[in-house]
């Protein structure tokens, strides 16, 4: 089961993602993780909430790492010395918030071709303040269930462009994609978030929906 090969932080960054998409918002979730090992901060995509614990719920700047900044920010734990886990490729918004926090490293699931900005990280001369490592995806199998999560939230949030990207972009891709579209279509997924599906369920159902 591929829920049970996820360490804490992704465990944690991935249940996340789906409530968020349970929500009605995006399916993404980033925690941040201590030098110890301890979650210190949580956040999830807001966007598309007028009622949310998430601090800047309801507008633009409501994303994942953005809440979950916001939360270690109102701490006593010094970033430099965290790591933050976030479900998808860090955004240009998000990316220049880690760098002013000063966040140590940065772990993102799957790779957002479209809006992901881990490639400008280099770019600046602010980068002079010190490293900010970013680690790419790790585990394939994960990457590509959570692009079906998104390829799905982007169809019926009306981001049809995301989608279109994506698909020229990333053509080896298309499998996750294709997937996506057709559960948009069934309304299947978005079911499952309403019967309070738990996380490693869901992951389990998309994994078998896209290897079948």
């Amino acid at each position: 089961m591929l829920w049970n090969t996820l360490s804490l932080p992704w465990q944690t960054a991935v249940s996340l993602a789906w409530e968020a998409y349970c929500a009605g918002s995006l399916p993404i979730g980033a925690v941040i993780v201590a030098e110890d090992g301890r979650i210190v901060a949580q956040g999830r995509n807001s966007i598309h909430e007028t009622e949310s614990t998430s601090p800047l719920h309801g507008g633009r700047l409501a994303h994942a790492e953005m809440n979950a900044l916001v939360q270690l920010s109102k701490t006593a734990v010094p970033p430099q010395s965290c790591a933050l886990y976030t479900t998808m490729e860090p955004c240009m918004m998000c990316l220049g918030a880690i760098r002013m926090m000063r966040i140590g490293t940065v772990h993102f699931a799957t790779h957002d071709p479209f809006a992901g900005s881990a490639c400008l990280i280099e770019t600046v001369p602010y980068k002079a303040l010190g490293l900010l490592p970013v680690y790419p995806p790790e585990n394939e199998a994960l990457a590509d269930v959570l692009l079906v999560l998104m390829t799905e939230a982007m169809l019926r949030t009306g981001r049809h462009p995301w989608v279109d990207f994506v698909r020229t972009a990333v053509p080896q891709a298309h499998a996750a994609l294709n997937l996506g579209q057709a559960i948009f279509a069934s309304g299947a997924l978005w079911q499952l978030g309403q019967q309070a599906t738990q996380t490693d369920a869901m992951l389990s159902w998309l994994q078998e929906q896209l290897f079948c």
